[in-house]
Parts: C-alpha cells; structure tokens; sequence
C-alpha cells in the first residue's frame, strides 16, 4: 500500500485533465463582455453627442426665429408710429389706413412674415423644450407665470410693449441656456 498522508483523499490526488475548450471558451467570454460593455459605452456617447447636437440646432433655430420676432415687432412699430394708431384700440376694424402701393406691399409682406415666424418660433421652442432639464424647470416656470398674466392689449403701443416683454422673457431663457451649453463657441 502506498504511502498515504494522513487525511488526504486518494481521489483527489488523482491527476485531472480538464478540457482546455471550457478554458478558452471562458476566457473568449470575458473578451466579449469587455467588447460589450465597451460597444455601449461607445453607443451611449454617440446617443448622447446626437442629442446634444439636436438640442444646439433647436437652441440656434430659436435664437434666430426670436430675432425674425424682434424684427417684425420693430417693422410694424415704425408703421404703428408713422401712421399714428398707437394709442388706437386693439381691435379688428379700429384702424383703416390709407396707404400708398409700397406700404400696402410692405403690410403684406410683414402680415406673411409674422405668420410664418409664429409658427417656426412654436415649432423651434416646442424642439429646444425636448433639450430642456431640471436645471431649466425654474426659467421656464417664470415664463409662463408672466406671460399667463399678461392681458389682451387695448391699444397697438400695448402690444408693441407686450411683444418686447415676452421676447425679453423668451431671450432670457435662451441666454441662460448659452451660457451653461457654450453652443456659441462650439463648432457643429
């Protein structure tokens, strides 16, 4: 008999041949979830960098329809004040102006702008809002508190008045949001 150490198994002993697959085929598996995990890393940024690039592109596109708003709302002032209607009732029918075939075309075309940009300026908020975090939850409640106050002008200087606060409102928002994203300095 052999000599055998006192409370060892002969079993044990025993020489094992494990199948070198099993070991490779586990070590193939740790390369792969590196490879996966890495692969979603890879993804998120890239979700991430569309998303953020989305949101630079809605914050531009409103920044530029804000100014088409301020420019509109300086073009009909300088009409309001040249025709003198602005202390008039805001109100359909409470001013009929007399105009020569350029101002007419003039009116015509600002009519065609400002409806145009009301409805890019609801789209293009409407596309920064999806961008928009808690960090902003505050600004935007402001907005809304003030602007839910405002009145139905009387008079076209009521509006005119209006327009500038709620650009000034809408200009705010945006500036924060610069300056937290940087976008003005960032290249597409």
């Amino acid at each position: 008999m052999p000599d055998q150490t006192i409370g060892s198994d002969p079993e044990q002993d025993q020489e094992v041949d494990p199948d070198p697959f099993v070991i490779g085929l586990g070590l193939f598996q740790i390369i792969a979830a590196g490879v996966a995990f890495l692969e979603v890393r890879r993804q998120t940024q890239f979700v991430e960098q569309t998303r953020r690039a989305q949101f630079r592109d809605a914050w531009f596109r409103s920044r530029r329809s804000l100014i088409f708003f301020n420019q509109a709302l300086s073009e009909f002032e300088t009409y309001v004040l040249e025709e003198g209607f602005g202390r008039s009732e805001f109100r359909m029918g409470s001013v009929r102006l007399t105009l020569d075939s350029y101002k007419h075309q003039a009116l015509r075309r600002l009519h065609g702008q400002t409806t145009t940009t009301a409805t890019r300026m609801a789209d293009n908020i409407d596309d920064l809002s999806n961008g928009l975090g808690a960090d902003d939850q505050q600004r935007v409640d402001e907005i809304i508190e003030k602007l839910a106050r405002f009145e139905f002008p009387s008079t076209y200087r009521d509006l005119i008045s209006a327009g500038r606060e709620a650009a000034t409102l809408y200009n705010g928002l945006l500036e924060r949001i610069e300056e937290r994203e940087g976008f003005e300095t960032e290249r597409a």
